[in-house]
């Protein structure tokens, strides 16, 4: 009978092509698959950081906050961020907002971007201690690893400030498209 090559990944095939014994194991014999098992496990690499987050984040737009004593905001401020994203045409699941007072301790940069992948980042007053960012003023728009990075107040500061609400909004609008 000539071999042809028959190629299958499904069980029950694999039952009826292969009938004779493969691994042959002593009854008696001690089970090491444990030490097979913990050397894999030390040499997976680490998962990936994951963040809680408000949105959705289907744009890649990125709003970083640093308030401890909120989830996400103050009410007034969530508030204005609704209306700052309906003015734009926007909803809340185009973008997320990342509360970093709320984390146990400051992300890495490449973790954030690795996880939330933007394209804009809007710093809602938060110093950012990464490389690149030297605290930048407030208004200010950086590109940084081919991100957009807009450096502005926090919104209830803009809620109790005109002129600095005025400031933001004559950015966000052009950027945020």
């Amino acid at each position: 009978m000539a071999m042809s090559n028959i190629q299958t990944t499904d069980s029950v095939a694999l039952r009826y092509l292969i009938t004779e014994t493969l691994f042959g194991m002593d009854e008696d014999a001690p089970v090491t698959a444990a030490i097979g098992e913990l050397s894999a496990v030390a040499t997976a690499p680490a998962a990936a950081p994951q963040f809680p987050f408000y949105g959705k984040n289907v744009r890649n737009y990125l709003f970083l906050a640093s308030d401890p004593q909120h989830e996400w905001l103050s009410v007034s401020a969530l508030e204005a961020l609704t209306k700052t994203l309906t003015a734009l045409k926007l909803t809340a699941d185009d973008i997320a907002l990342l509360n970093l007072g709320t984390l146990s301790a400051m992300p890495q940069q490449g973790d954030i971007f690795a996880f939330f992948n933007p394209k804009i980042v809007v710093s809602l007053g938060v110093s950012l201690p990464w490389e690149g960012f030297a605290n930048p003023e407030p208004n200010t728009v950086l590109a940084h690893q081919g991100i957009t990075v807009f450096h502005t107040f926090t919104f209830d500061e803009m809620l109790a400030d005109a002129e600095k609400k005025r400031l933001f909004w004559g950015t966000v609008k052009t950027l945020l498209i």
